[in-house]
């Protein structure tokens, strides 16, 4: 369980993580996408960071909301909306509450997931990020429904979350810029799916600190 300063502290760690993995988030998109996902994402991160530090007090909910709405606002296309409606979605299941636990988390990301395919319109097996936030929305709602602390759902959300990265490799992609690709894209993970795996495996380095 963490606290709302916890949370605050564990979304600023966040915003440093997409900082120093710029480079290689756009490497990755670099092989099958525009080869901006990296700056784009540390430059939402960037943004994040400073509204967050600016907030001298505020609740789980407020620091999700803020996180999220950033990343609307500051990114273009399509990636602030999908990426920025995961911390909304997060925020939304922290009504109500002023700690951040296993039912928010597992809530939020169900929630999320649901969001990103409408948003975007894409389904497990279109080689997106959905296809590493299903299983781990799946990973976790099992850990829910099985009496799971945080500490041991969110590793083994990282795990599902991996794999769904790792599952990318061999598809074809069918959204975005990749999907003019054809067969070429086939043996690179996607981008996208890479960075949601990082959200989750920084979330996780933190919870259990």
């Amino acid at each position: 369980m963490l606290t709302s300063n916890e949370v605050k502290e564990m979304l600023i760690n966040i915003a440093d993580m997409y900082i120093e993995k710029k480079e290689e988030l756009s490497k990755y998109d670099s092989v099958i996408g525009d080869g901006d996902h990296g700056i784009t994402m540390a430059r939402g991160a960037k943004a994040a960071k400073e509204k967050l530090i600016s907030m001298e007090e505020g609740t789980c909910r407020e620091y999700f909301k803020a996180y999220g709405r950033t990343l609307v606002s500051t990114l273009g296309g399509a990636i602030g909306p999908l990426f920025g409606s995961i911390f909304i979605e997060l925020s939304k299941a922290c009504k109500g509450t002023e700690t951040f636990d296993i039912n928010e988390l597992s809530d939020g990301i169900i929630d999320a997931e649901i969001k990103v395919c409408d948003l975007g319109g894409a389904k497990v097996g279109d080689k997106t990020m959905v296809d590493a936030i299903h299983p781990t929305a799946e990973a976790l709602l099992k850990s829910k429904e099985a009496g799971d602390d945080l500490k041991a759902a969110i590793k083994k959300a990282v795990e599902a979350a991996n794999l769904g990265v790792q599952a990318t490799i061999p598809l074809i992609a069918k959204r975005g810029r990749s999907k003019y690709l054809q067969e070429k894209a086939i043996g690179h993970q996607d981008a996208g799916a890479t960075s949601f795996y990082y959200f989750i495996k920084e979330m996780d380095k933190y919870i259990n600190r």
